[in-house]
Parts: structure tokens; sequence; C-alpha cells
């Protein structure tokens, strides 16, 4: 008996897979998004001030970079897939991959890939799930203050630190209050895994978030985001180092407010925009001792703005120049000096898109 249910279920999900309606859905156009860009990075590795005035005297902090600021050369592939598997509803699937080229380091250089899946349900009701992850992101060479412990050396060299990143994304929108207006509850879970020299930084961050998004001005675009974010240091307390028995956990509030200009009666611009975030953070550690987190916030904000046009038919082009900026605040002077930093980015990106009936 239960086999003949099993089968039946079988023959039930072939009849709905394979049935000529359901081949017809999937006989959808795939998309290809192939983008190449230039930028430049005024202070790629987050250089504190009093950092950037003593690489003359200690040039070790660059790493395997011979300067502070460096081109960087972006490029992106990326695949849309939009089939009806559920009849009159899209689903779209994504995938994406995006690799990133510093000139002046081949530590920073990093890859990323990305999937989405996004099923459409009612009028600007969708529901969306993504994961990305990134093998390796460098961010600069440190001293590992656990092997100072052990060997007792002031003088060890500075070492490679770099993480691996995965991050899974689930949200759902629904309409809003006024006309082609949506609100958008997203949860997020992120790892961020170091290589073992710094095992110590290991977090697993938890986030959830709130974005309303308008399209009421058909011109004009504007998006509202508000994300508080829980990063649990999942090897706090977990060995035998002294440096485990500091919580480097923290607590964040981010906010971000978009305003985007579509179909700008201009010949060689189409779309102006401008983007400000903010995030505030606040570290866990509660030993007094802990001098590099005891006691410390920070503050950091970034505008970006932008403008986009086409060049030619399939061909489009973007500029960007964003300022971010930090400011730490903590009981000790020059730990707000060291872990604060400014920087300025600038880019120029080509963009090709094209379809294939490749499915028909």
């Amino acid at each position: 008996m239960g086999r003949r249910i099993i089968y039946i279920w079988f023959l039930l999900i072939g009849h709905l897979l394979f049935s000529q309606s359901m081949i017809n859905r999937l006989r959808v156009p795939v998309h290809f998004k192939i983008q190449s860009g230039t930028g430049y990075d005024s202070n790629f590795l987050k250089l504190s001030n009093s950092e950037l005035d003593e690489i003359s005297f200690y040039p070790s902090l660059l790493g395997d970079s011979g300067s502070s600021s460096t081109l960087i050369l972006k490029n992106s592939f990326s695949l849309k897939y939009n089939p009806y598997l559920v009849n009159n509803h899209e689903t779209r699937l994504a995938f994406k991959m995006i690799n990133s080229n510093y000139i002046s380091s081949n530590d920073k250089t990093y890859s990323s890939f990305s999937f989405y899946l996004s099923q459409h349900i009612g009028n600007y009701e969708w529901l969306k799930w993504s994961y990305s992850f990134m093998p390796k992101y460098y961010l600069r060479d440190y001293r590992d203050r656990d092997d100072i412990i052990i060997k007792l050396d002031t003088d060890a060299i500075l070492h490679n630190c770099h993480f691996s990143q995965g991050s899974t994304t689930l949200s759902y929108s629904k309409w809003f209050l006024v006309k082609r207006t949506w609100i958008e509850g997203i949860l997020n879970y992120k790892t961020q895994y170091y290589n073992p020299d710094f095992t110590e930084f290991n977090l697993n961050i938890s986030s959830i978030g709130i974005k309303i998004s308008s399209n009421y001005y058909k011109k004009y675009s504007a998006k509202v985001n508000f994300t508080q974010s829980f990063a649990e240091n999942i090897t706090y307390q977990n060995g035998l180092k002294s440096t485990k028995d500091i919580n480097r956990g923290y607590k964040q509030q981010y906010i971000s407010i978009m305003i985007d200009g579509k179909k700008i009666p201009s010949i060689i611009v189409q779309n102006l925009g401008i983007q400000y975030s903010i995030a505030f953070r606040n570290y866990s550690s509660d030993i007094e001792s802990d001098l590099l987190h005891h006691n410390r916030s920070h503050t950091e904000e970034k505008i970006n703005c932008w403008f986009a046009g086409k060049l030619h038919g399939s061909v489009d082009y973007r500029v960007d120049c964003s300022h971010r900026y930090r400011n730490a605040v903590s009981d000790i002077i020059w730990v707000e000096d060291l872990k604060g930093f400014n920087k300025m980015e600038y880019y120029f990106t080509l963009s090709y898109e094209f379809s294939t009936d490749m499915l028909y």
C-alpha cells in the first residue's frame, strides 16, 4: 500500500512538471549581463590618520602593497531566468559572480558568488531567498596577539588577516499604504570565519531589518532601510589562549536612505541618484583590561552619488563617487585614533545586457 501511494505521488509530480502547460511556462528568455569597471580607492586598507603618517617609518603596515591607495578592476557576470513555475506568478532565478582585482595588492583581490530565488505571490508581494559566499576577503596585516602571549615575543611580525563569509537572506514584501509602495521584512544570517592566526575574531551575525520602497513618482524611486544586527563571537571563552577570554561581539544599527532619479531628459545622463547610510556599533566586551574593545563604539557614515546612462544600444555606463568615514569612541584616546578612518572611492562601470531564446 505504501509503495502504491509513493508511486502515485511520483506520477502526479511528473505530470505537473512535464505537462505541456508547465513546459510552456519554462520557455522564457535567459538574460545575461556583463559588467566591467575601473575604480580608485584612496585608503583601501582603512588605515587611521596616525597609521598613514607612520607608513614611511613602518611600510609593513601596507602588507604586500607599496601604497595606501590603489586602482581597482572589477568585473561581474550575472544570469537571470524568470519562468512561471506557479501559474500567472513569476519566479525569478539569478546567479552572479564578481571579481575585484586590487592593482596594488594581490592579497586584497577577491571573488564572490551569489544565488537568488524570488517568487511572486500577489500585488507587490514577493517571497525572496538569497545566498552569497566569499571564499577569502583580506583585511590587512595585524600582529597575532595569541602568538605574542605564547612566545613572549614583543617583536612579533605582522600576519596576514583574512576571513571567509557566507550570507543567507530571507525576505517577504507586501504592498504598503499608498500606490506603488511596498514594505519588506528581512532576516539575514552571516558567518565570518578567520584564518588560523585570528580565529578569536570568528563571528556569527544575525540581523533583522525592514525596508520601505516606493515608485510613487514614476520618475523617482526611494528606499529607506533599517537593520538591527547581533554579532556573536563564537570563539569567546572557547580555548586555552587568553585572547579568547575577550568578547569581540557587538550590536549594530544600520540606517540608509536612497533617492534615484530615472528617465532624466538628457542625451548623456538618464539616471541620477544619491544614497546615505549610517551605522552605530557598540562592542560587547566587559573586561576593563581589554583596551581595544571595552566601552568602545563607533559611528560609520557613507554617502554615495552616481549618474548613469546609455552609450550605445545595450551598452550602459555608470559613474560612482563615495565618501566613507568612521569615528570611534573609547575611554582610550589612542584607540579612538587607531580605529577611525577616512576614504574616497570612484568607479566607472560599463555594462552590456543581452537575452537568448535558448530554451525555445
